[in-house]
């Protein structure tokens, strides 16, 4: 009696309560199957009240948790089978399995080594090397991945043109000409990106990222208008404990992260330079609850526009967003906001912007991701000029993307933009309509 009393409370000690459960990952099924499946858990728990050893029941309860995202849990299970049975090779198999996702190397490691000494089957053996050679290279500090880029895009307006017939400038009309009305044209694209991201070896788990992108954008008509743009970026991730106790921000968030941040670009408008940019940011973000959490970012910009250096100036301002996933629809969505303001060298070009943005997206049948975003964005100047009155610009935006893999190395993706500016300058009430194909490749290196 008092041994079956100590299996009870050994087992006890390795499953969870059936009221809740910890989610260590993101569940690996529906989220409309994860109630199901967890009263499922809850009556296998039951049964292992009056059967502790019952080594079916224990090994459902671990799969029933591995699906629901409850790796700790799985974990406990799988090491009391083993005290049941020290020779299980597919539970040891398990083990590391499950170590690896938790991303304990070390003691994945022992388990996986450990399989070996039980002369397992060929399957299980190749799956053992599998996972120590994936566990090899997450152990690298530095792991690079590589993406290969190409889009074909339609715009309503290639080169930018104006709408209207008649335009305002120093209070008189002017007739438009025909040249400087919006044209249709094709233009098409070709990137490449490289990121690092680099494991610091932290206790906190801190990592630092590097960024280098280059892109190439050629119109069929509007020459002029072709685009390369040269973009670096570097940040570090700080990942914080929580302060329950101190009444600030860091008190109502778990996996609280600070990463400050430097980005650089140089865009170039038909071969000749255009504008530059160096951007200094911090980003504190952390989640509220089990789907929501909260960004919040401060930066400085400082923009030189290499062909009008009276716009060039520094940008400061805000972005403050909240995402939260929807279990109704199954669908992640996103609040934004933020504020800048632009110092530029002359008064006319100096400005203060509002942007508000709601974003969403869902996976649906076949492996589609559909994402959308509406965008609104306000800008105000402080003053006029000789010949424009002061410039205030409403700017109304929507887009919509389905993403798809078509292969193991090859995304696809299609896209629809709309974009319309009102103006109280005639020369900025500008709208567009864009449909483009985008192909990546992301094995390259592999």
């Amino acid at each position: 009696m008092l041994k079956k009393i100590l299996i009870i409370f050994l087992c006890l000690g390795c499953v969870v309560a059936p009221i809740s459960f910890a989610q260590n990952v993101d569940p690996s099924i529906e989220v409309a199957e994860i109630e199901r499946v967890q009263s499922e858990r809850d009556r296998i728990f039951s049964a292992l009240i009056d059967d502790p050893t019952n080594m079916d029941n224990l090994f459902q309860y671990a799969n029933l948790s591995i699906l629901i995202g409850d790796l700790e849990a799985a974990v406990g299970v799988f090491e009391q089978m083993l005290i049941y049975d020290n020779e299980l090779p597919r539970i040891r198999l398990e083990l590391g399995v499950l170590y690896y996702r938790l991303g304990a190397y070390t003691t994945a490691k022992v388990y996986l080594d450990s399989v070996k000494r039980y002369n397992p089957p060929s399957e299980v053996l190749e799956n053992v090397e599998d996972f120590l050679g994936a566990i090899t290279e997450s152990e690298k500090p530095l792991k690079f991945s590589h993406v290969i880029g190409t889009s074909i895009t339609r715009s309503s307006n290639g080169n930018s043109g104006l709408s209207a017939d008649i335009i305002n400038i120093a209070g008189y009309p002017f007739l438009v000409s025909p040249d400087t009305k919006q044209q249709p044209d094709m233009s098409r694209s070709l990137s490449y990106t490289m990121s690092v991201n680099h494991d610091l070896n932290h206790p906190r788990g801190d990592t630092a990222r590097y960024i280098v992108s280059l892109s190439d954008t050629k119109q069929d008509e509007f020459n002029r208008f072709d685009l390369q743009t040269m973009v670096f970026s570097a940040s570090r991730q700080f990942n914080l404990e929580p302060d329950e106790n101190s009444g600030s921000l860091m008190s109502y968030v778990t996996n609280p992260t600070f990463v400050p941040a430097f980005n650089a670009f140089k865009v170039y408008l038909d071969g000749e330079g255009l504008l530059t940019s160096r951007k200094l940011s911090t980003t504190f973000s952390g989640i509220l609850n089990g789907s929501s959490s909260v960004g919040i970012e401060v930066f400085v910009d400082y923009r030189k526009f290499l062909s009008n250096p009276s716009k060039s100036g520094r940008i400061k301002g805000f972005v403050v967003n909240n995402n939260r996933f929807i279990d109704k629809y199954g669908m992640t969505a996103q609040v934004k906001y933020g504020y800048d303001h632009h110092n530029a060298n002359i008064d006319s070009e100096n400005y203060d912007q509002h942007i508000f943005e709601l974003s969403a997206n869902k996976m649906i049948e076949n492996d589609w991701m559909i994402s959308s975003n509406l965008g609104f964005r306000r800008k105000k100047h402080d003053s006029g000029t000789d010949i424009f009155p002061m410039r205030r610009d409403k700017v109304l935006s929507f887009q919509i993307s389905a993403s798809k893999p078509i292969s193991e190395c090859w995304i696809s993706n299609f896209n629809y933009r709309y974009s319309k500016s009102n103006s109280t300058v005639d020369l900025f009430n500008i709208k567009n309509n864009q449909i483009s194909m985008d192909y990546n490749h992301v094995c390259l290196g592999r």
